[in-house]
């Protein structure tokens, strides 16, 4: 009778801790995954538009999008640690916020709004190259994030 219980009582503990890992590690590192390929499906489908920086509210807006969706998602993941990552093909917590930025800067080439800032009179500044400026950091977020975002 012994044995039953402790039979009963060590499948419930397996299955517990079971589900633990899945809720906390898997799905997370699964859910951020797909994050990234939504970023490079991104990237790869406009890539005429992003490089020739057009104006695009859409796809900026889109890549804005993704750029917190990513963040927001790889705070949910528990490790951080290079093994821990290496195991599941992630992108450290430090890579992905610099690519967030990358992408950040790509939609702010995109909109009309930038690109009149910049012509307007009182603009100081250098002016920005953004075409130059979204295929850099177009190359950038492939090498910190580690997708694909050229045919080449």
């Amino acid at each position: 009778m012994e044995n039953i219980i402790f039979t009963i009582i060590g499948g419930f503990l397996i299955f517990v801790s079971g589900q633990f890992v899945l809720k906390l590690v898997i799905e997370p590192v699964q859910e951020l995954k797909k994050s990234l390929s939504f970023v490079s499906y991104l990237l790869l489908l406009h890539q005429a538009k992003l490089r020739g920086a057009t104006s695009n509210k859409e796809i900026a807006d889109e890549i804005k999008s993704k750029s917190a969706d990513i963040l927001s998602k790889s705070s949910l993941i528990i490790g951080d640690g290079r093994l821990f990552l290496k195991i599941f093909g992630l992108p450290s917590k430090s890579n992905i916020l610099l690519a967030s930025k990358e992408l950040i800067s790509i939609s702010y080439g995109m909109l009309e709004e930038s690109k009149a800032i910049q012509d307007s009179p009182n603009y100081n500044a250098k002016k920005i190259d953004f075409p130059k400026q979204n295929t850099k950091a177009i190359s950038e977020v492939a090498k910190l994030l580690g997708i694909r975002t050229s045919y080449e």
